[in-house]
C-alpha cells in the first residue's frame, strides 16, 4: 500500500478508536480515560510514521488492492497538500512560542514576603519542589501557568490587591497544572494536531482534553481541603475580570475563560457533592486505559499490507462492467 494512504488511514483509525473510547465509556469511568486516552492517542499519532520501518505487517483484505494500485500522482498531490497544511499549523505554533517569549520580556517579578510564603505553602500542599517564578503580565491578564523548563505563573497586575485566600486558591490551581504535567501533554497535543491537521478526531480529542484538564485540576484543588464554594467564587471572579488574550495564549494554560457554558459547567461540577472513589472502579479504569493505549500503539506501528493481487487482475476488476446484467 502506498505510504501516504497507509499513514492517512492509520491516523484516522487511531483517532477514531481514541474518540470512541473517550465518549463511549460509562460516566463513572470517564475521569482517567478522558484525560489519559487522548494523551496516548497523540503519542501514537506522532510515532505512526515509524510504521514504515516496523517489522510487524498485517495483511489487509483484498479491498485494499485498489489503494495499492492507486496512482502515484494522487499520492504525491495528497502529500503536497498535507505538507502545506502542516507547515501552516506548525508556523502558528512557532508564532505562539515567540509570542510567549515576547510576553515574558514585558512581565515583572512579583516581590514580597507574603507572596513568597503563600507560594511556599501552596507548593508544600501539592508536594511540589523546586523554584516557581511569579510574574505580573499586565492588567486584566488571566492567571496562567507556562514554561516547560522554567516553571512560571503569570498573574494580572490586580493580583497585588488580592486577599491571601485569593492568592492561595489561584496558586493551588496553577501549580496543579505543573504537578500533573499538563503543559507537556498540551504541547504534545498541539504538535499532534499540527502534524495530523486533516484528522478531525485529533482536534476533537484536543478540545476534550482541554476541558477535562481543567476538571482534573479543579478536583485536585478541592481534594486538598479547599472549600468548593470559595474556590468556585474565585474561579468566577478571575474569568469575569480577564480582558486580555494575546497571541501567546496557545503557550500557556489559563485558569478560566469566559466561554459560553463551559465556565458554568465547571462551577456546577465544583459545587456538586464529591463522589466516593472506589478501588474497584479505579482498577477497572486503569485496565481500560491500558487496553486502549495498547490498541492505539498497535494501530500506529503495525503496517497494513494489501494481499498480493496481480496488477493485471486489479486492472481487470477496475475495467469490468459493474452492472453486467444491464
Amino acid at each position: 500500500m502506498n505510504f501516504t494512504f497507509d499513514w492517512l488511514l492509520r491516523s484516522l483509525a487511531v483517532g477514531g478508536i481514541a474518540a470512541a473510547c473517550v465518549f463511549a465509556c460509562p460516566s463513572a469511568w470517564r475521569g482517567r480515560i478522558r484525560r489519559a486516552v487522548p494523551a496516548a492517542a497523540f503519542f501514537a499519532l506522532l510515532v505512526s510514521p515509524l510504521a514504515i520501518f516496523a517489522p510487524v505487517k498485517i495483511h489487509a483484505p483484498a479491498a485494499f488492492a485498489g489503494l495499492a494500485a492507486a496512482p502515484v500522482m494522487a499520492a504525491n498531490w495528497l502529500g503536497m497538500i498535507w505538507l502545506v497544511g502542516a507547515l501552516f499549523c506548525l508556523a502558528r505554533l512557532a508564532n505562539g512560542a515567540f509570542a510567549i517569549r515576547s510576553l515574558m520580556r514585558e512581565t515583572c517579578a512579583v516581590l514580597g514576603a507574603e507572596w513568597a510564603d503563600c507560594l511556599a505553602a501552596a507548593q508544600a500542599t501539592l508536594g511540589i519542589s523546586g523554584k516557581t517564578h511569579l510574574r505580573l503580565a499586565g492588567p486584566g491578564f488571566i492567571p496562567s501557568a507556562t514554561g516547560l523548563f522554567r516553571r512560571t505563573v503569570l498573574l494580572p497586575d490586580e493580583a497585588l490587591h488580592w486577599t491571601r485566600e485569593q492568592r492561595r486558591l489561584v496558586l493551588l490551581h496553577e501549580l496543579g497544572h505543573f504537578r500533573r504535567g499538563d503543559l507537556w501533554i498540551h504541547a504534545l497535543g498541539r504538535i499532534a494536531c499540527a502534524v495530523h491537521w486533516f484528522n478531525p478526531f485529533a482536534w476533537i480529542l484536543q478540545n476534550q482534553l482541554c476541558v477535562e484538564r481543567e476538571y482534573a485540576v479543579d478536583e485536585l484543588v478541592v481534594e486538598h481541603g479547599v472549600t468548593p464554594t470559595a474556590y468556585a467564587t474565585v474561579l468566577w471572579q478571575m474569568a469575569q475580570a480577564s480582558t486580555r488574550r494575546p497571541a501567546a495564549a496557545a503557550a500557556y494554560l489559563a485558569m478560566a475563560q469566559r466561554q459560553p457554558g463551559k465556565l458554568e459547567q465547571r462551577v456546577r461540577r465544583i459545587l456538586a457533592p464529591a463522589r466516593r472513589k472506589s478501588r474497584v472502579l479505579g482498577a477497572v479504569d486503569a485496565t481500560i486505559w491500558l487496553a486502549a493505549a495498547l490498541l492505539l500503539f498497535v494501530c500506529s506501528v503495525c503496517r497494513p499490507v494489501a494481499n498480493d493481487v496481480p496488477r493485471a487482475e486489479v486492472e481487470r476488476r477496475f475495467a469490468a462492467n459493474p452492472f453486467p446484467g444491464g
